[in-house]
Order: structure tokens, then C-alpha cells, then sequence
């Protein structure tokens, strides 16, 4: 799956490396994904949050920290 498939899907650029940083991290707290998608950490948690609402991202709470990862 590449970035431009996701994007004729609908999802944004931003959206869309995200999410394909996600398949390759399994599960990741917000740094790691900032680092590896190249998307500004200003607008990582609207993404994130917009793909939770998609249905395509889900993330856990372990002591106060959020992993983040692809939603089954």
C-alpha cells in the first residue's frame, strides 16, 4: 500500500503517512511517529485523532502515555 492509494481513498497526505508509519511501528507513542512520517508535531494529534474517527487508528493509555496503533 503506498501513499497515494490511501490518498484516492480519501484520507489526506498527512493522514496517509501517518498511517503508513503506523503499519511499519506496530505501536508508538506521538515522538517515534513524528519522527518517522516527517509530519510537524503541531498537527500530529488532530491527525491521529481524525483517523481514530475514521475507525482507522486506535490508541491505549499505559501510565499516562498514549500508544497509538492501527486499528484491527
Amino acid at each position: 500500500m503506498e501513499e497515494n492509494d490511501l490518498m484516492q481513498l480519501g484520507l489526506t497526505k498527512g493522514e496517509a503517512k501517518v498511517y503508513l508509519t503506523l503499519l511499519k511501528l506496530k505501536e508508538s507513542t506521538a515522538g517515534p511517529i513524528v519522527e518517522e512520517s516527517k509530519v510537524t508535531r503541531s498537527k500530529i494529534y488532530d491527525i491521529l485523532e481524525r483517523l481514530k474517527n475514521k475507525g482507522l487508528v486506535s490508541y491505549i493509555t499505559k501510565e499516562s502515555t498514549k500508544y497509538f496503533s492501527v486499528a484491527n
